[in-house]
């Protein structure tokens, strides 16, 4: 069983996300639990390497991920689309 991330990191990243989409006028998912796997993966990411790292992309090497700013939330997706995907 995966280990469940910090209550401390998924209040971060739920706070971030809702700061972040009502100043850049960005959206969540309009499917019903995406945003809340989201934010778990996102916040597992701050506990496992300290960056939000975007959990909705494979990484050989994660630590090698974060050098690049490309996928730490709001990723270049989210810049570009205006909403998670």
């Amino acid at each position: 069983m995966e280990k469940q991330p910090s209550e401390k990191a998924v209040k971060r990243m739920r706070v971030f996300v809702e700061k972040y989409t009502e100043k850049s006028g960005t959206y969540v998912s309009p499917v019903e639990g995406v945003t809340e796997q989201v934010v778990l993966g996102l916040a597992q990411n701050i506990d496992e390497i300290g960056r939000p790292l975007c959990p909705c992309r494979f990484y050989p090497d994660k630590n090698e991920g974060i050098k690049h700013s490309t996928w730490i939330c709001a990723c270049d997706d989210m810049q570009i689309y205006k909403y998670c995907h």
